[in-house]
């Protein structure tokens, strides 16, 4: 079953996926202006970066979690993730 949540990525390391020890699919969209993705030690150079509107779906590998981080000021981030 898919586990779904708008997380409130701020410029702190947010984390919007738990690591899991089996693999996951994750949909993301970035649905209130920019923020950059990555591990739990992402920045604003480091990440990659989505846009307001932008829609990103990756695969996650067993034990592996997933963090954004926004240069200022607070972004919603759309998450999907289940279990493979």
């Amino acid at each position: 079953m898919p586990k779904t949540a708008q997380v409130s990525v701020t410029s702190t390391p947010t984390l919007l996926v738990t690591a899991n020890r089996a693999d996951q699919s994750v949909y993301l969209h970035s649905s209130s202006g920019q923020c950059f993705v990555g591990d739990s030690t992402v920045s604003t150079t480091t990440g990659y970066r989505m846009d307001n509107g932008d829609k990103l779906s990756m695969q996650l590998s067993d034990n592996e979690s997933l963090y954004a981080v926004t240069a200022s000021g607070t972004v919603t981030m759309m998450v999907m993730a289940t279990i493979n």
